[in-house]
């Protein structure tokens, strides 16, 4: 396990003085590639490797109240290589008294550059990082599949649409993870300065380029439990054309209104 203590920049949080989900999952990721760089697995050794690392599921659940400007929090992390092609990662976010913040899971496949396509991580990691690893469950939320809208019953689908700009490109050029979140958090069908989002799943298809438009659907979906669930589709756009492009990511998400 490894663990480092994040102090939030006034430049990151929210009109509420809270940390915003876009710089809260840089952190995650940018605690990640330490943890994995103790090992010789963070990304930048990987690639000098000829290998990529691909995110392609990502849960997270919000337990406390969002950090708040020039607090500090602690993030643990650990990560599992399993036989499969999938290698597992666990975030859990506390304060330093220790009050739980979130907790997060994500599932990695392993890439290899030349072939473009995924390898298994236990005969292509160094075994260090193999060994540093401890067992996490593999099962996530299911999402919807992409397309399945219009079966989730009576109800409107609202419709936004996004450019990737130059900044929404990481150090593979393609769209980080944490400005999909971005999207599906900017288009959700609600009024976000009452509401907060208390968990949220997703799978990832393919990336998004510099230059693309892409597509966000969201839906109102059924739910007992008090929350209001909406799910999304986020499809690259070509040429104008509404129904063209490739599906990138399906997502679904939890909002709670604020207590008045």
């Amino acid at each position: 396990m490894y663990e480092q203590l994040v102090t939030v920049a006034p430049s990151e949080v929210s009109c509420r003085n809270e940390l915003k989900l876009r710089p809260l999952l840089n952190y995650l990721q940018d605690v990640a590639g330490d943890a994995a760089a103790r090992f010789e697995g963070a990304p930048r050794q990987m690639a000098a490797h000829g290998y990529a690392w691909v995110l392609t599921k990502y849960e997270l659940d919000f337990i406390g109240s969002p950090p708040v400007m020039d607090s500090v929090f602690r993030v643990r992390t650990w990560h599992c290589a399993t036989e499969s092609y999938n290698t597992l990662r666990v975030f859990q976010a506390e304060t330093p008294e220790g009050e739980p913040l979130l907790w997060g899971k994500t599932a990695w496949l392993l890439l290899d550059l030349v072939t473009g396509r995924p390898v298994k991580p236990v005969a292509h990691l160094p075994k260090s990082f193999i060994e540093a690893g401890r067992p996490i469950e593999p099962d996530f939320r299911k999402v919807p599949d992409l397309g399945t809208l219009e079966n989730l019953g009576d109800g409107p689908v609202s419709e936004s649409v996004f450019s990737v700009r130059f900044h929404d490109l990481d150090s593979n050029g393609h769209v980080n993870n944490a400005v999909y979140f971005e999207w599906v958090y900017e288009a959700t069908p609600l009024d976000l300065m009452l509401h907060e989002i208390v968990g949220c799943s997703a799978v990832f298809r393919t990336g998004a380029l510099f230059g693309d438009s892409v597509r966000v659907l969201a839906k109102e979906h059924p739910n007992d439990d008090g929350l209001r669930e909406f799910v999304y589709e986020i499809r690259s756009v070509k040429n104008n054309k509404k129904n063209s492009g490739k599906p990138l990511a399906s997502f679904s998400a939890f909002w709670r209104r604020f207590a008045s």
